[in-house]
């Protein structure tokens, strides 16, 4: 990445971390101090438009909304154009965030349901813009896996490992497990973040299996866990 696409992405990452670590009530302001930046950095508006080239928003929007819950699209490419016109739609009041959220990430508590939101797309947002800005984006059409041994792509990591990692920092916080039962959750969650640096579906795949197996009664994790699931059967990992 060259200097100023990496001094850009440095300010592009640091607005993220706080939509991220900040309250739903703020996120308004939050999110437009991030539109502002992006707005106000030729490099990043440089990338949007290569990633809008050919891009049909409406479509896309559509279906990623299909089914119920909200899926990312494979590729960076694509996930950059899709999130960044969801949020300027946000921000000028097009598309209700409130509505949004309670709707395609189910939580009693508005808090719970902001912070599902944040992991599931302002996190993947974040590494796909910085694929784009590195040049190391893959945008295939295809979201067929079909080798066992054939590397996963980036497109897919990018939406799982947040999930992952969420669900860690949910083990390491609950105080009704006890120690044995963490170190069991996190033995698997450690194996399932080490499959996807290794990028290779058989061994996701089995890793997996295990955990969701493991985990399956831990009704904290429900959500995460099917959020897992449905990336991985969407894009034929299992």
């Amino acid at each position: 990445m060259e200097d100023a696409a990496c001094k850009a992405y440095i300010g592009l990452s640091e607005l993220c971390r706080q939509i991220k670590d900040g309250r739903y009530v703020m996120s308004g302001n939050t999110i437009a101090a991030l539109l502002k930046y992006i707005a106000s950095q030729p490099v990043l508006l440089a990338a949007i438009e290569r990633c809008n080239y050919g891009f049909g928003y409406a479509n896309a929007l559509d279906t990623a909304l299909a089914g119920g819950t909200f899926k990312l699209p494979l590729g960076s490419r694509k996930i950059v154009a899709l999130i960044t016109g969801l949020l300027f739609e946000f921000d000028r009041g097009s598309v209700n965030m409130h509505n949004f959220i309670k709707t395609y990430y189910r939580s009693s508590d508005i808090g719970v349901s902001f912070d599902m939101f944040c992991t599931s797309v302002i996190t993947p947002y974040c590494m796909a813009f910085n694929n784009v800005l590195s040049g190391d984006d893959d945008d295939s059409d295809s979201g067929e896996i079909v080798d066992d041994n054939r590397p996963v792509r980036a497109g897919v990591k990018e939406q799982i490992i947040p999930l992952i990692i969420s669900l860690t920092e949910l083990v390491a916080a609950d105080n009704t497990l006890d120690e044995e039962c963490k170190e069991e959750y996190f033995t698997m969650l450690d194996g399932l973040y080490y499959s996807f640096e290794l990028s290779r579906s058989k061994m996701i795949k089995v890793v997996w299996t295990g955990m969701n197996a493991l985990m399956r009664d831990y009704k904290s994790a429900g959500a995460y866990l099917r959020g897992i699931h449905e990336i991985l059967e969407r894009y034929s990992v299992i």
